[in-house]
């Protein structure tokens, strides 16, 4: 009886050492158990509905498909994406709890924060962008003005009359809202939410007038009549709303932004890991049927290589620090 007892042991034994190489990489001796070997998780740091969420959970699906493992959504909203971003940042490395956000909490809103409690280029290990999407102001059906120079007109008449959701303090979002409020010499009152669904909620309900939003989540609002675009903050009109002017035929150049979503990993996290992930996510994003699906969404794929998408984090981190200072935006 003794013999089969050691050996058992012996098998527990090796299987502790294979969960504990499961994340490891390989070396040229040993080789380590393919990852994934369990469910993992996918923080988006905002509550459901909005574009983040939308995009994340497309993803979770697809990774689930390639990879023989769920990938599960879990949304921990909260200040502004800084909670569920920060709890990726201090999460283990084990491989299975992953970041999908937008760039709020990442690049864009970082200057509008003095005590944020992660350093992007310092506690993540990047892996890919994986969107982009259209941004589009889009006003309240119960809101009289119709067009950008009817809504300037209206706050002009009467200061702080017209009502601006912010879907998330230090979103491109609010700051392309404070850009608008100095380059056509307006005040608007502003009203912050804590993530794009809820503010879509009472813009639909015509508590707030106005916002701009990544086109993902009013897409079919335009579409159904719930909601009214006015202009595109992009390069060229969106293929989705061809009708719809952009804010450079409008006369204002500058009003040009991507909002983008991008998977991140806790530092640590084991290179191999990161390449698998970001391969995997390579071949997805050239899919046929993902490029439709996402540009049906307003949204194109977008890849880069691990080392890249650390140096994109860095430039567009210095980018939205300046025009924080420019326009004197704040976190309130």
């Amino acid at each position: 009886m003794r013999k089969p007892t050691m050996r058992l042991a012996r098998w527990h034994a090796l299987l502790a050492a294979g969960a504990l190489l499961a994340c490891a990489p390989a070396g040229p001796a040993f080789a380590a158990e393919p990852y994934p070997v369990h469910a993992a998780r996918v923080v988006v740091p905002y509550p459901p509905g909005g574009p983040t969420d939308i995009i994340a959970r497309y993803v979770a699906v697809r990774l689930t498909e390639a990879l023989g493992q769920q990938f599960m959504v879990d949304n921990r909203g909260g200040a502004n994406g800084v909670i569920g971003t920060d709890a990726v940042a201090r999460a283990r490395p084990d491989c299975y709890t992953l970041l999908i956000s937008a760039s709020w909490p990442l690049a864009s809103g970082l200057a509008l924060y003095k005590n944020v409690p992660y350093d992007v280029l310092r506690d993540f290990a990047p892996v890919t962008p994986v969107a982009s999407a259209d941004v589009v102001l889009v006003a309240s059906q119960q809101f009289a003005p119709r067009t950008l120079a009817e809504i300037i007109a209206a706050a002009k008449a009467k200061p702080l009359s017209v009502r601006a959701e912010l879907n998330s303090v230090g979103s491109m979002h609010h700051l392309l809202t404070e850009l608008l409020r100095v380059r056509a010499g307006i005040e608007m009152l502003t009203v912050p939410y804590k993530g794009s669904g809820p503010a879509i909620i009472d813009l639909v309900a015509g508590h707030v007038d106005v916002g701009f939003e990544s086109l993902p989540g009013v897409i079919e609002l335009i579409r159904s009549n719930r909601l009214r675009a006015i202009a595109v903050a992009g390069a060229r009109r969106a293929e989705t709303l061809p009708e719809i002017p952009t804010f450079i035929e409008l006369g204002m150049a500058e009003f040009v932004a991507e909002p983008w979503f991008a998977m991140l990993a806790p530092k640590g996290t084991p290179p191999d890991v990161i390449e698998k992930l970001s391969g995997t996510l390579d071949t997805i994003l050239r899919i046929p049927e993902v490029k439709a699906q996402f540009a049906k969404q307003g949204m194109a794929p977008v890849w880069m290589t691990p080392e890249d998408t650390g140096r994109f984090l860095g430039t567009e981190i210095t980018r939205w620090a300046t025009i924080v200072k420019e326009t004197g935006a704040k976190n309130d």
